[in-house]
């Protein structure tokens, strides 16, 4: 073992001891591959899985290499959950274990977007009207006393950080109190300048060892070109397998009425009325051309080609924008900070219609235009890249040594769908699967309900459900049921209301726009319950013990049919003469069944069944390589295996408890 290896795999072993843990072979495989990678320059890809520790597996080497160079590693995370364990539980801990074998303190800091903070100018001086009209309509509506709480919160927060109050905020409340990049008008022109949250945040981080941020920040840092994070000798990439899709949403654009009509309120004071007149004329032969299109839709349609009154439209819109920001950028008057906020703002709203109707009118075939009929909203205008492969290739991985992990990654036993989506084929990068330190085949079953038939278009068949009442029946509650769409939750919700005594079942159901998180809390602590839901209970949710024995999966995830940038995505893969769909569906729906799937085992203790209501995934010549991206289960397709197995666990655990 080299003395580099050594120096990590000590200061891992001290970092654990201090924790109360035990020595994890995984963690420490890891750790030394995040170090090989950030000394040698190269780049390292790691899926660790549950129970590993990755946390500690790349923060250790991380702080070494940060404090050796003396230059920061940025750690970027898909959600906030995880930015908060390490901000508030991981890196501390390790900071004080490390303290007696560095030479001095690691110090690490969070980074988040300029709308994550409350804006003094906005707090102490006045709100643009279109933001006020829609707040204060009624002083004591509920949206109007939460502007109040809000504030007051804000008058006494050491941090403007949105995710440090205590409740939900509604968005346009919080819109209210925040800026984002464009409407800023810069601490030096700023009367609260040196006061600002987000400046203090960034100082903060500019001197700090490990920087911790998220996938957008990242994106925005390298794909757009604005420098948001400070300078760094290596980057860490955790839920890694969020990267590709966060990436592409950090450069979608979109354009919608909705947005004209905002920058045309708040440049009015600014601009000549004709330039103001003319937009707004734009803005309307736009609404009418969007409309008349999406008349004909039936949901998310690319447009290929854009149509001329569409092009006609965008053209007018973007030049109206150019002379409107050439009339604002000469406007003089005003030079008290309310007044050159209020210019910001206009500048900035008419910047992102300009700059966006330019994108869409400059867009090529490496680009995927299409329109969002809206459902009861305004139409809108979307632009994504084909691919952003490339993007992460030149602007991300060329930079510095890139260390991405996650607890699943691959797909059907291997990297190269992953590497491929990254632009890496052909480079430098080690790919390697630590492993996890649970025993899955023992700990846990594998059951796909062979003889149910395919899921169709009509969502969750009866006989599916049937058997769903059964498997909760069997375990005693105790069930997390995740479904790929919120039909298929209000139709078994309505179904197992009515088949189930809900004395003996209580039944959580997950509702559209909902937080998650107390309902998790209620599923952890009523035992006997059974949690269904959709999106955001795939990942994140930790429900270790005998609240949870059961993860049943209504069908695979494939990407919806209707998507039109995976679509455009699945067709370009197909010309190329490939296959589309098990290029881009495939390891999508692999992933997110691997997600879904490791809700089950998530402490050493805990057993119990994965029950896949999809048919296809023992039929189906795709099945084989999905179930070889789930975690190593003992797999069957035989029904009463599984109910004699769940019914011998809830007996155990009901006897026990």
């Amino acid at each position: 073992m080299d003395e580099e290896a050594t120096a990590v795999d000590t200061a891992l072993e001290a970092v654990v001891a201090e924790l109360g843990g035990e020595r994890r072979e995984g963690q420490h495989a890891m750790a030394n591959a995040v170090s090989d990678a950030m000394t040698s320059d190269t780049h390292v890809i790691v899926q660790a899985g549950t129970g590993t520790g990755k946390s500690l597996g790349y923060l250790v080497p991380a702080a070494i290499h940060a404090v050796t160079e003396n230059k920061a590693v940025i750690v970027a995370t898909a959600t906030l959950a995880l930015q908060k364990q390490l901000v508030d539980r991981d890196l501390p801990r390790m900071a004080q274990a490390l303290g007696p074998s560095l030479p001095r303190p690691v110090t690490f800091a969070v980074l988040k977007g300029r709308n994550n903070y409350i804006c003094l100018q906005k707090l102490h001086g006045s709100i643009p009207d279109d933001e006020s009209d829609a707040l204060f309509t009624t002083q004591r509506s509920a949206l109007g006393e939460q502007v109040v709480a809000v504030r007051e919160w804000a008058e006494q927060s050491d941090t403007g950080d949105r995710d440090d109050y205590p409740d939900d905020i509604d968005p346009r409340v919080w819109r209210s109190l925040s800026v984002g990049r464009r409407e800023c008008v810069g601490e030096s022109r700023c009367s609260f300048g040196e006061e600002c949250f987000t400046v203090k945040r960034r100082l903060e981080a500019q001197e700090a060892d490990i920087v911790v941020t998220n996938h957008a920040m990242l994106a925005i840092d390298a794909l757009e070109g604005i420098p948001v994070l400070p300078e760094h000798c290596a980057v860490i990439i955790d839920e890694g397998h969020e990267l590709v899709d966060r990436a592409t949403a950090a450069v979608t654009s979109e354009l919608n009425v909705p947005m004209i009509e905002k920058a045309l309120s708040r440049s009015r004071k600014h601009v000549d009325s004709r330039t103001h007149e003319m937009l707004q004329e734009a803005a309307e032969d736009l609404d009418g051309c969007l409309r008349a299109t999406a008349e004909s839709l039936s949901g998310p349609t690319q447009l290929k080609p854009v149509g001329g009154d569409i092009t006609l439209a965008l053209t007018v819109i973007r030049d109206a924008c150019h002379q409107a920001i050439t009339e604002i950028n000469a406007d003089k008057e005003g030079k008290d900070p309310d007044s050159l906020a209020a210019k910001q703002h206009a500048r900035g709203a008419i910047e992102e219609v300009h700059d966006t109707a330019g994108a869409l009118l400059a867009a090529n075939e490496f680009d995927v235009v299409w329109l969002d009929p809206g459902e009861g909203r305004s139409p809108s205008l979307k632009l994504a890249p084909l691919s952003v492969a490339g993007l992460l290739r030149d602007a991300l991985f060329s930079k510095s040594p890139v260390v991405m992990t996650s607890a699943t990654l691959t797909v059907g036993g291997g990297f190269d769908s992953l590497v491929a989506s990254l632009g890496l084929t052909g480079e430098r990068v080690t790919t390697m699967d630590v492993g996890s330190p649970f025993d899955h085949a023992r700990q846990g079953i594998l059951y796909v309900a062979k003889d149910l038939p395919a899921p169709g278009r009509d969502g969750v068949a009866m006989e599916a459900l049937d058997e769903l009442a059964e498997l909760i029946e069997a375990a005693g509650g105790r069930t997390l049921a995740l479904f790929s769409s919120w039909r298929g939750v209000d139709r078994a919700a309505e179904y197992l209301r009515v088949r189930l005594d809900s004395g003996r079942f209580p039944l959580l159901v997950q509702k559209k726009g909902d937080s998650v998180g107390s309902l998790v809390q209620r599923f952890a602590y009523d035992h006997p319950s059974t949690l269904l839901g959709t999106v955001s209970l795939w990942q994140g949710v930790d429900v270790p013990g005998e609240s949870c024995i059961q993860v049943v999966i209504d069908r695979i995830p494939f990407p919806r049919p209707d998507d039109p940038l995976l679509s455009a995505r699945q067709r370009a893969v197909d010309e190329a003469g490939g296959s589309g769909f098990r290029s881009i569906s495939v390891p999508k729906a692999g992933l997110l069944l691997a997600q879904g799937a490791g809700r089950l085992i998530r402490g050493a203790s805990d057993r119990g069944v994965v029950s896949i209501l999809d048919s296809r995934l023992a039929t189906a010549g795709y099945g084989r390589a999905l179930r070889a991206s789930l975690p190593p289960f003992w797999y069957t397709t035989d029904r009463a295996t599984v109910l004699t197995s769940l019914t011998r666990l809830r007996d155990e655990l009901d006897s026990s408890g």
